[in-house]
């Protein structure tokens, strides 16, 4: 355990747990681990070449979650972003969210036809889940995607609370979890010390069982790969404990996947992407006034390092 918590603190490159295997070793995530991840784009494409990446994201009072979400996609290089969103979110997503197609729907009368044609039918990749807490039927919502989308679907906070894990089993499409600690805690019916004590064999179980791709949010975000690999993100500080910064990663992780990035390379390079934005924002504003947006406003510069 000493070991292991060494290395999650940056203390070595790479340790091999089980050595007939290659699938049980733990890596960092470097500059030169995701360096190669985003390649030059050829004159002749055009927005459609970069992925449509829909979001069903935000409810009343938590709009900011889908404009934090639908601006890090269109940041993150995607050609096409729609943002499927409550009517009552509707004037702030699209004030905040120019260049985002959206679509609004009454949550009180959900055409589960029309969300079929304006997202599933739409998307390249799926995000949901951020900032949906008070959106109603929301769970009816998430299991008509899991069970109907053969897209690959980033699932995020709310759609991690009310996730039905029986619906994992025999799924199709590449799944992304992306929990903070609590909301693994409550996934998994443990406490957060029991998560933070047990950080590697919990996300490398958990992956594996449900064969998801699992980020792990914490000081050190861990990525959990279905095949048994693990990678410990380097980048990232104190200052990005802050609301809405997970809401960013999920816009980064979707469009990276959506632009057809293997899954494993996308999710190394959207956390280190993330956190490397968050080191360059604490630089120009500091630990203490940095807020989400920051993220994405320093995400080109991130990305230019690549």
């Amino acid at each position: 355990m000493n070991t292991i918590n060494n290395y999650i603190l940056g203390l070595t490159d790479i340790i091999n747990i089980s050595p007939e295997d290659e699938t049980k070793e733990i890596r960092l995530t470097k500059h030169e681990s995701v360096r190669n991840a985003l390649t030059k784009r050829k004159r002749d494409s055009h927005k459609g070449t970069y992925g449509k990446v829909g979001m069903l994201s935000g409810s009343k009072g938590m709009a900011g979650a889908a404009v934090l979400n639908l601006n890090a996609a269109l940041r993150s290089g995607s050609g096409l972003v729609k943002g499927c969103i409550p009517d009552t979110i509707y004037d702030v997503v699209e004030t905040a969210s120019i260049e985002s197609l959206t679509y609004p729907f009454d949550e009180n009368n959900i055409s589960f036809e029309e969300l079929d044609k304006e997202l599933l039918q739409f998307s390249d990749v799926i995000a949901t889940g951020s900032g949906s807490t008070n959106l109603k039927a929301y769970k009816r919502i998430l299991e008509f995607i899991l069970v109907n989308s053969k897209k690959p679907l980033v699932i995020d906070a709310e759609g991690i609370n009310l996730l039905n894990l029986d619906l994992l089993k025999n799924h199709e499409q590449n799944i992304v979890l992306t929990p903070h600690y609590g909301e693994m805690a409550r996934l998994i019916n443990k406490d957060t010390d029991y998560i933070r004590e047990n950080i590697i064999d919990v996300s490398r179980g958990f992956s594996y069982l449900y064969n998801v791709f699992l980020v792990l949010k914490g000081a050190r975000t861990i990525i959990a790969v279905p095949d048994g690999r693990i990678f410990v993100n380097t980048t990232g500080n104190p200052g990005m404990a802050t609301a809405g910064s997970g809401d960013v990663l999920t816009g980064i992780i979707a469009s990276l996947i959506g632009q057809k990035i293997e899954t494993t390379d996308a999710l190394k390079t959207a956390v280190y992407l993330h956190g490397l934005a968050g080191d360059i924002a604490s630089r120009n504003v500091g630990e203490y006034s940095l807020i989400a947006s920051d993220l994405i406003k320093y995400l080109p510069e991130a990305m230019l390092s690549l």
